[in-house]
């Protein structure tokens, strides 16, 4: 079925068409483009948050919380404490975007694309797609 490795290969295309829109410049006082990287940044983060949940379920451990995923998935090696609190971080950022669309912190989205912030979601992915497979 190739469920992760789709998943990740998703990840890892996202971050690459972010790299070229932020490499092209951006200005998220423009409506339009905030919303283009909330969605792109929403997709990425949901698309790892699957992985996690997968990874979880695969490992004996399924879960419905995004956030216990991931604590399975460092209980069990695949994550470092620092992974954990980077996925965490995503967790919650995708759920300001989806549920609290209104709090989104425009600041830390400049900062999230400006340190390209987003490239990390491709290493946990391909932490996670090493440790488990895809069965």
């Amino acid at each position: 079925m190739a469920r992760l490795r789709t998943l990740a290969e998703y990840i890892a295309k996202l971050a690459e068409y972010l790299d070229q829109e932020v490499s092209r410049g951006f200005d998220l006082s423009d409506f339009s483009q905030l919303l283009k990287f909330l969605h792109v940044l929403q997709m990425q983060s949901k698309a790892l948050i699957d992985m996690a949940q997968r990874a979880a379920a695969l490992l004996g451990e399924p879960t419905n919380s995004y956030v216990l995923a991931g604590v399975v998935l460092a209980r069990r090696g695949v994550f470092s404490q620092e992974d954990l609190k980077f996925y965490r971080a995503v967790v919650g950022f995708r759920n300001v975007v989806v549920h609290g669309y209104l709090e989104v912190d425009v600041g830390r989205v400049a900062g999230i694309l400006a340190r390209r912030e987003y490239r990390r979601l491709v290493d946990l992915a391909m932490k996670i797609l090493g440790a488990v497979g895809d069965p």
